[in-house]
């Protein structure tokens, strides 16, 4: 028995640190030993349980068979066991079935069954009278009620779940899975009210409207919901006989291993970012017993939003991109999180800006991102409701800021607004369209006429490619190597590319969802590939056969490029330096024509 002031202490420690008191007092059910073992946490549990003392919202991606509820379970029982008397917790737990909520509570039961017996008072500690009390005020299926007054419910989901309760923290299992489960929940974040707590936990289950809407706007920082993805090679369970491999080559099933024979949780994310995967025999198992069925391996062990089919980029590689390459932002700034700032300006490098115009009306958003084409990274991204010449402005702001060639969508005008505003501003380095009247195809440089140039890019019929080139950039960043195709940062991004799907054999955005950023950064990828870099090709091409021309002067028209005029003596020398020429910044120059895709 303990003392008054050992009581003290050992109440203190408990209520400071749940870890402590789930490892200290709790057991569970361990299958393999066919017993009741000490509840030691694995490292990825504690994260769980450090998140929800940190947290008022948090969001559970986990495989299955993961002891999320589990853990959640015993830190429920620490939560209602040291509750204030004064303001006691009123816990609901919602699951798509009744069977499952009840399951969840007598989880929380057996916890609470295992509490010191001092923590509920002297009424129920000191004599083996008292200690064979029940704690349970009330006690069935459905609701507890303890002693300090707190209470826990368990329901499945239906308009009435709520009817009668107001909860200080909800709880949804398997949220991903319940029936009408949006509604529920905007109910119950009514009823939490100020200083509630929420928790959803599930496996995905593709792109519900509770569990995935909510993990995407989490991603895309658009709600306080804080998000931990769960692993299961993170499960000490499930990751004995842990390997790890990579394809050297990929249709002969050529692999190699990593030869270490220790891992560490570090070391995992490590692996991941060399181009590795785990397996273990546990892994292999459940993928049998799975029939292989990558769809649904994906959502069930590998924690995979899927799409609803017919993705235009392939979840493998959103993935990769997800751990390879996605970095939460050095800045954030705006009302609503509009701008993520990765990297600052760095001397010597060279950036694209394009942009995506909206109406500025609230249906859409507007978009830019920056592309540092010299390392081939996205380092800046814009998505906010600005009307088109307010963008202008902010475009102007970052497009001086990162000295950047300035590409503005004007497909179906309402970028219109946008480039005119910035031509006012006389932006210096603005992108000049240049189609042919009649087909829209692209201007031959050679036939290049001023009178028909476009400030803006005009997507037209030139989509298809667009959105082939962006897929093979985002993939073949994963294919080669990391220092090949575009590196995509953002989470916003790559939560877009989950319903970027093709619909009636169209690429576009699933019904509901948006492909804003993606277009902004798939025009940035085309100019690049299609119109910047084939016009720098060209223009040092001819800047070498000018400069061949010069010094040839005397050669009486030997070797010259066929179709060059005669530099023979008796026909005049073209007096052209293409490093200081003036007709090179000349909008209406002879030699501008070199120039015809940007300015």
């Amino acid at each position: 028995m303990l003392t008054a002031n050992e009581i003290l202490k050992e109440y203190t420690n408990c209520v400071l640190d749940p870890i402590y008191t789930i490892e200290t007092y709790f057991k569970t059910f361990d299958r393999t030993n066919n017993g009741f073992v000490p509840f030691h946490l694995f490292e990825k549990q504690k994260d769980i349980v450090r998140a929800y003392e940190e947290h008022r919202f948090n969001l559970v991606a986990k495989p299955r068979q993961a002891g999320v509820s589990t853990t959640t379970a015993a830190y429920l029982g620490v939560k209602v066991a040291f509750a204030d008397k004064d303001n006691p917790e009123a816990i609901l737990i919602v699951a798509n079935k009744q069977d499952m909520a009840f399951e969840f509570l007598s989880k929380v039961k057996d916890f609470l069954s295992q509490i010191p017996r001092w923590v509920w008072g002297s009424e129920y500690y000191g004599t083996p009278e008292k200690e064979k009390k029940t704690i349970f005020i009330s006690d069935s299926k459905k609701e507890i009620k303890l002693p300090n007054g707190c209470r826990i419910k368990a329901v499945a989901t239906s308009k009435d779940a709520l009817r009668g309760y107001t909860p200080t923290y909800l709880i949804m299992d398997e949220a991903a899975f319940i029936e009408d489960g949006k509604e529920l929940f905007g109910a119950a974040l009514t009823a939490l009210g100020t200083g509630g707590y929420a928790t959803l936990i599930s496996t995905p289950n593709g792109q519900d409207p509770l569990y995935y809407e909510t993990y995407d706007l989490a991603i895309k920082k658009e709600n306080n919901f804080n998000v931990i993805e769960m692993r299961w090679y993170q499960d000490n369970r499930y990751n004995i006989n842990l390997k790890w491999y990579r394809y050297i080559d990929k249709e002969k099933q050529n692999r190699e291993e990593v030869k270490e024979t220790e891992f560490t949780f570090e070391s995992y994310d490590r692996f991941i970012k060399e181009g590795y995967k785990p397996t273990s025999s546990w892994y292999e198992e459940m993928c049998l017993g799975m029939n292989n069925d990558a769809r649904m391996i994906a959502q069930e062990l590998d924690v995979s939003f899927l799409g609803s089919g017919g993705n235009v980029v392939a979840d493998e590689f959103i993935q990769h991109h997800k751990l390879n390459n996605a970095l939460e932002p050095k800045y954030i700034s705006g009302s609503d999180n509009e701008l993520w700032v990765w990297e600052e300006p760095i001397e010597g490098h060279e950036y694209i800006l394009s942009s995506d115009v909206s109406r500025g009306d609230g249906a859409d958003s507007s978009t830019f991102v920056v592309v540092d084409f010299t390392t081939m990274t996205e380092v800046v991204e814009y998505q906010g409701k600005v009307p088109p010449d307010k963008l202008a402005d902010i475009l102007y702001e970052y497009g001086i800021l990162y000295n950047a060639l300035l590409v503005v969508d004007i497909t179906g005008g309402m970028g219109v607004a946008t480039v005119l505003k910035l031509k006012e501003m006389k932006y210096p380095n603005l992108y000049y369209d240049q189609k042919s009247a009649g087909n829209q195809t692209r201007k031959d440089m050679g036939k290049y006429d001023i009178k028909k140039e476009t400030a803006g890019f005009q997507v037209g019929a030139d989509r298809t490619r667009l959105v082939a080139h962006f897929e093979k950039m985002v993939r073949i960043n994963c294919e080669e190597s990391l220092d090949h195709g575009i590196k995509i940062r953002s989470r916003r991004l790559l939560s877009e590319l989950n319903t970027f799907v093709y619909v009636n054999g169209r690429a576009d955005h699933a019904k509901g969802k948006h492909d804003d950023i993606i277009m902004a950064m798939a025009m940035a990828l085309y100019v690049l590939e299609y119109s910047f870099k084939r016009l720098t090709q060209q223009k040092n091409k001819t800047k070498s056969m000018l400069s061949s021309w010069v010094i040839n002067s005397g050669n009486d028209g030997q070797d010259m490029p066929h179709g060059a005029a005669s530099t023979s003596k008796k026909r005049e020398t073209p007096n052209f330096d293409p490093q200081t020429s003036k007709n090179m910044q000349d909008p209406k120059g002879q030699y501008m024509w070199l120039f015809s895709g940007y300015r």
